[in-house]
């Protein structure tokens, strides 16, 4: 893992367009939605033990859940797949490469099943809720806590069908829960939520250079990408108050920073929220190559590069 980060690829390289909005402090009052910081859970910890789960579900899990589940990349992503309707029956999809995620979704959560797919020499991992008490659950979670306002339009179209099914009075849970009503807050998330947004899209990246001087030289970032997301990410940018957001292509955009005291209030963020995937190796990593740095360990190369063997 750690040699994949110090070989990994300077991703300057793929930003294509210059333009900066490090000074854009938007008002995100100025919004035509309301916005909340905080994640509200009680509908469906309501319907959770209506239907008979005993199970405890931890609202900071939660939180972490809504984040992964809507900072997925285009291809796997949960609001253009996940939010299926095929004949009139909504189904939830969550792909990953990486099954122990989805395990541990499925597990805590206590529904839903993870299924494996190889396409070609691709294989790669699905969450599935097909039965309609699991899926109005998972509406009841992302609804009135989604921090993206594209995701909040897309949850609505899920929303629609989902009451066309519970006005049936033969729905096995007509009488538990009635109609659906969309929530259109947006959520802002701050540093004291364990918001999951960086397992699903977040990098964390090592560029080593060699110096005439003999020095070696060593830039750390730490990366984060989204499309429609303009807001969120300087948000973000705000919260840790260092680094920028930059457009890399049309609505796609990137918040990256590459301050070492930047730096060091993301690493006391992941300290109190730990990653719960692979990246939690790869940041483990990466802040042992951050801590070689700041003691100029990196200054002299043979010793530098002895300490990572």
């Amino acid at each position: 893992m750690l040699y994949s980060i110090l070989t990994s690829k300077n991703l300057y390289s793929y930003t294509e367009s210059a333009e900066n909005y490090s000074n854009s402090k938007r008002n995100f009052s100025e919004t035509t939605r309301e916005t909340s910081q905080t994640h509200n859970f009680s509908s469906f910890h309501t319907l959770y033990k209506k239907i008979g789960f005993t199970n405890p579900i931890c609202d900071t899990w939660l939180s972490w859940f809504v984040g992964f589940t809507e900072g997925v990349k285009k291809k796997q992503c949960f609001f253009l797949s996940a939010f299926l309707i095929s004949n009139g029956r909504p189904r939830f999809v969550l792909t990953q490469k990486e099954s122990a995620i989805l395990y541990h979704i499925a597990n805590y959560l206590g529904f839903g099943t993870v299924r494996k797919f190889t396409t070609g020499k691709v294989t790669f991992f699905r969450y599935i809720v097909e039965d309609f008490k699991g899926v109005l659950l998972l509406t009841l979670i992302f609804n009135g806590n989604l921090a993206i306002p594209k995701r909040i339009d897309q949850l609505a179209k899920w929303i629609e069908c989902l009451n066309l099914k519970l006005e049936n009075p033969k729905s096995i849970i007509f009488n538990l829960v009635s109609t659906i009503h969309l929530i259109t807050t947006v959520f802002l998330p701050t540093l004291t939520d364990a918001w999951g947004f960086t397992d699903a899209e977040g990098t964390f990246n090592i560029n080593i250079t060699k110096r005439d001087n003999t020095k070696t030289g060593v830039q750390l970032r730490y990366l984060l990408d989204q499309k429609y997301a303009i807001e969120l990410l300087t948000l973000i940018q705000n919260l840790f108050n260092h680094g920028k957001v930059i457009v890399r292509n049309g609505e796609m955009y990137r918040y990256y920073c590459d301050t070492f005291v930047g730096l060091a209030s993301i690493i006391s963020y992941f300290d109190a929220f730990p990653l719960k995937t692979k990246k939690a190796v790869t940041l483990d990593n990466w802040k042992q190559v951050y801590n070689m740095v700041i003691d100029k360990e990196h200054l002299t190369e043979r010793s530098f590069f002895k300490s990572l063997i």
